[in-house]
């Protein structure tokens, strides 16, 4: 939903006048502050996690924030999600240099199990639910033929003339593979 700022200091959740929803904000915030945090909630977030980001910008009253983002859910302009109580993805990053660092970093960040490789024929285990092939232009065909006789999901990453190249993500049996594509 989009989220404006209005000339009286208050946030429109919403473009519909039939849906849309005028909220204040908490002690504490501004108004382009709360536009901001609600904004960031487009990405799955945690109401502590939205917490955590109001405090740092000085918010004094949490249980009016936890308030203001029930009364959006229960207006249907934000959707509530549990907690997964599945297990953390396991992602190997396959590669040696700056891009494999930065990915295993962002990775571990969301919450993902990451492991490294960087051998150029490192054994494949189908107990990984992606490989990350990351610094190199193409993919080593060995390595490519390993991850499809274990039925392994995986992903090139790769930086060519300053931009970033991503894809196409394979699945075998199900998508194309990286030789067909």
């Amino acid at each position: 939903m989009p989220v404006l700022l209005r000339p009286d200091n208050a946030v429109q959740v919403g473009w519909d006048p039939r849906r849309a929803v005028l909220v204040r904000p908490p002690r504490g915030l501004s108004a382009p502050e709360l536009a901001a945090l609600l904004r960031s909630m487009r990405s799955p977030t945690s109401i502590s996690e939205l917490r955590r980001r109001a405090a740092d910008h000085g918010l004094d009253d949490a249980d009016g924030l936890t308030g203001l983002v029930a009364r959006l859910v229960d207006a249907g302009v934000a959707t509530g999600c549990e907690r997964s109580r599945g297990r953390a993805a396991s992602i190997r990053i396959h590669g040696r240099g700056p891009l494999s660092e930065l990915l295993a970093d962002a990775l571990r960040r969301s919450g993902a199990r990451v492991a490294q490789s960087s051998q150029p024929h490192a054994a494949v285990s189908a107990a990984v639910d992606l490989v990350v092939l990351s610094d190199y232009l193409v993919a080593d065909p060995r390595m490519v033929r390993d991850l499809h006789r274990h039925r392994v999901a995986h992903l090139p990453v790769r930086v060519r003339d300053g931009t970033g190249l991503v894809g196409p993500l394979v699945i075998p049996g199900v998508t194309s593979c990286l030789v067909n594509h």
